[in-house]
């Protein structure tokens, strides 16, 4: 038994020695992939294309579009809401007049309660279309800031909408505008641009023919 034991480690070392002969010693470099497996996958890809593209079932290239085109007539566009329209415009006018409507005091006035704002849609009109230097008098107070000029920013639409949106916000309560008021009062001043003063304001407001 001892001398059996004794053998073990230079038979299984010799063992080794003869796997190693017979192993293929290893070469430097790359070997080239075969042309048949890559004209192989070329052919299931060609094909695997090909497949999709005539089998789509539902599916559609519209599928994740977030502005699909349209495809039929769906008929006229809902009308534009004027107080959401006029909300959007009267950002524009918040850092004088501000977002609840009560302007500055003794500097920009406000539009809450101002009869500026909720009398005649035509005056309204002018004063966007031309602005309107103080001294100004609303609700009993003098303001004597100067409002610029609309009318080379805004269509009469978006007008109309902010007007409408003021006369009808922070309590105040009037009949809304067309775009075709602001329209006729544009064609009136088309010769006129020169910013308006309490007087000349009220000058132009006699003088509308009903």
């Amino acid at each position: 038994m001892s001398s059996h034991s004794d053998d073990l480690p230079d038979r299984v070392l010799s063992m080794h020695e003869q796997a190693v002969r017979e192993m293929e010693e290893p070469k430097d470099g790359s070997t080239a992939t075969p042309v048949a497996f890559l004209l192989m996958c070329f052919f299931f890809t060609a094909w695997g294309g090909y497949y999709i593209a005539d089998n789509p079932g539902n599916w559609s290239g519209q599928e994740y579009n977030e502005r699909p085109a349209h495809t039929a007539f769906s008929g006229p566009p809902a009308p534009t809401d004027p107080m959401l329209l006029g909300k959007e415009v009267f950002s524009a006018c918040t850092q004088c007049h501000q977002l609840d409507g009560k302007g500055v005091a003794g500097t920009y006035p406000p539009l809450v309660g101002s009869e500026y704002v909720t009398g005649d849609e035509r005056r309204l009109a002018a004063i966007l279309m031309n602005g309107i230097n103080g001294p100004l008098v609303v609700n009993g107070n003098t303001y004597s800031s100067e409002m610029p000029n609309w009318r080379s920013y805004f269509k009469d639409e978006e007008l109309a909408a902010v007007m409408t949106y003021v006369r009808n916000t922070w309590g105040n309560n009037a009949a809304p505008v067309s775009k075709e008021i602001v329209a006729k009062v544009r064609a009136e001043l088309a010769a006129n641009s020169t910013t308006w003063t309490a007087e000349t304001l009220a000058a132009f407001t006699k003088g509308e023919s009903k």
